[in-house]
This record gives structure tokens, sequence and C-alpha cells, in this order.
């Protein structure tokens, strides 16, 4: 499945990158905060550039994030197997006292039959 994405991805950057070398030299405006200032002339390969650069970091945010949380939850969960393995092999090991025998030990710490 990793190998479907890898081939998806190398396809977006292809198409990204034949679209900016079609249209190096193109120029957009860049209107920042208003919609009634003159604007900023940018290259539209860089203006590409910069908002592909810009979705990639937020989307590594995003993923790290992510992985961390997962990272941080597998943690317990091995922790926590461990703790439960650990109890069962006492549990395995533990004597049997009295059960074999029949015997039933009481509250008082005495032997008696069943």
């Amino acid at each position: 499945m990793w190998y479907l994405r890898l081939i998806l991805l190398v396809l977006v950057n292809v198409a990204v990158a034949l679209f900016a070398l079609a249209n190096i030299r193109e120029t957009v405006i860049l209107r920042w905060w208003s919609t009634h200032s003159t604007g900023t002339p940018v290259n539209l390969t860089a203006a590409l550039l910069v908002a592909y650069l810009l979705g990639f970091l937020t989307f590594l945010a995003i993923s790290a994030i992510r992985e961390m949380r997962l990272r941080r939850r597998c943690s317990r969960l091995e922790r926590e197997m461990r703790a439960m393995r650990e109890e069962l092999n006492a549990l395995r090991t533990a004597p049997l006292e009295g059960a074999l025998s029949g015997e039933v030990e009481t509250e008082e710490g005495e032997r008696g039959a069943p």
C-alpha cells in the first residue's frame, strides 16, 4: 500500500513541477490582508512553491503530532501488556495449597475439610 502512496506523491509532484515550468514567466498579484490594496506582484512559480511548502509543513506538523500520540499509546499498551504477562506468569507458578489434597484454608488460617 505504501508504494501506491509513493506513486501518487510522485505524480502530484511531477504535475506541480510541469505546471510551474509551463508558467515560469507569469506573475500574479498577491493581496495580503485587504482586497482594496494594490497587492504585490509575485512570480507564479514562486507563489506555487511557497503554497506547496506551507501545505507540506502543515501536513508534517499534523502527522508528527499524530505519530507522537500513537507512539505514546503504543508504549502505554506495551507496559500494560508486560504487567499482565508478569501477573499471568506469577499466577501460573503460584502454589495451589490444599487444592490437590482436598483441604480448604479458612479465614483464620486453619485447615479443614471442604
